[in-house]
């Protein structure tokens, strides 16, 4: 019996601190404000933005200005029009009806009498719309393209050659070189290839490119790349012949300079080759080219030394002009020696052979076939348009 009344006890003290202790938290709650919890709480409305045109409001706002603005020059026409009538019947003291009619006219063609009149009758209005002089948009000025100081022609008469040559040493085969020359719509692409046989490339590799654009006739760039052994150049430079200046990079040693160039007569190794097929050469005579090599500008004068008959591979014979150039530089390969060109005796001055010297011994350089074209781009491989040199 007395464990019933002590559990009543404890049960009903314990009621009465929860009691004490929930009034003791929500009184300074009350101080706060009522809350209704069962209330849902309102969500946030989308709100749509149409960006392709400007609103309604906007829209009508606009109209608005622009059919007051019509009415109001329409009002001042029509006043304009009322008070040209009126000095149209009367006419000013002492001035003839002719000349009275005459100045009514000028007053209604002249921009500032009726920019004058309209400010007149528009005054008391006010104008939403502002209306801003129409100026006609400047002229930039165009960049005028200058004339080419080199042309093609001047280079070449076909439109795509491609000349092949077997490079022999003390008489042996030991490599193939390719020049091929492009006339690209007044653009002149010359591209040098030299590369040595399988079986020399284990002694002594060759792996020469030399490459030459002219941009408009004002610019003339060149790349040479050369592996010739243990030797090793990549190098390239740009002519402004407009400006007489050129531009060299040496990628292999990161060197690079601007200078100057005597004049805009300036050509590179192998454009000096194709001008002089151009020339009228004569035995004795020496034609003075001016050519940028290695990084040099030098005066290069070429000797027209004899007239032979030389003897090229399948057994054929060709009459031909003996060049000399005296180069002060290496030239297309390192050079040990002098250089010979033989030149055909024709209007074509095809190059048939090179001879020089090498670290190695003597070089030669003879022609073995030759495919041209007149016009247009080069024929694909194995066209039957092409034609082997008969020389």
């Amino acid at each position: 019996m007395d464990l019933h009344r002590d559990k009543i006890r404890i049960w009903s003290v314990s009621i009465l601190l929860s009691a004490i202790v929930h009034l003791l938290i929500l009184f300074p709650l009350a101080k706060l404000g009522g809350y209704h919890f069962a209330k849902p709480v309102t969500q946030l409305q989308a709100v749509m933005v149409d960006l392709k045109g400007p609103s309604v409001d906007t829209v009508s706002v606009k109209e608005a200005a622009g059919r007051e603005a019509t009415e109001t020059a329409t009002d001042a026409a029509d006043a304009e029009d009322e008070e040209g009538a009126a000095s149209a019947d009367t006419p000013l003291k002492g001035n003839p009806p002719g000349q009275a009619e005459h100045e009514h006219e000028s007053a209604k063609n002249s921009p500032a009498i009726n920019t004058g009149k309209a400010d007149v009758s528009m005054q008391g209005k006010e104008s939403t719309a502002e209306t801003k002089p129409v100026t006609a948009p400047e002229k930039m000025p165009g960049y005028a393209i200058k004339p080419p100081l080199r042309t093609a022609g001047e280079f070449m008469t076909t439109g795509w050659e491609k000349l092949t040559y077997q490079v022999s040493m003390l008489g042996l085969p030991v490599g193939i070189a390719e020049l091929e020359a492009i006339n690209e719509r007044g653009d002149v692409l010359i591209t040098l290839r030299v590369k040595s046989t399988s079986a020399l490339s284990s002694l002594y590799p060759v792996d020469d490119l030399v490459e030459t654009r002219h941009i408009g006739g004002n610019f003339i760039i060149t790349k040479i790349k050369q592996q010739e052994g243990s030797f090793k150049r990549d190098r390239g430079f740009t002519l402004f012949l407009r400006e007489q200046s050129v531009f060299w990079i040496d990628n292999l040693r990161k060197r690079s300079m601007t200078e100057p160039i005597p004049n805009s007569e300036v050509l590179d190794l192998l454009s000096a080759v194709y001008f002089l097929r151009n020339r009228q050469l004569k035995v004795g005579s020496t034609e003075l080219l001016h050519v940028y090599d290695c990084d040099t500008y030098s005066a290069l004068p070429v000797k027209v030394m004899r007239q032979e008959q030389i003897s090229l591979p399948g057994f054929r014979k060709a009459q031909a002009l003996v060049v000399k150039p005296l180069l002060k530089t290496d030239g297309i390969f390192k050079r040990a020696g002098e250089l010979l060109i033989w030149l055909t005796d024709d209007e074509n001055k095809v190059p048939v052979k090179v001879e020089t010297q090498i670290a190695l011994g003597k070089v030669t350089v003879e022609l073995v076939s030759a495919e041209t074209q007149r016009h247009g781009k080069p024929p694909a491989r194995g066209d039957t348009a092409r034609r082997k040199a008969d020389q």
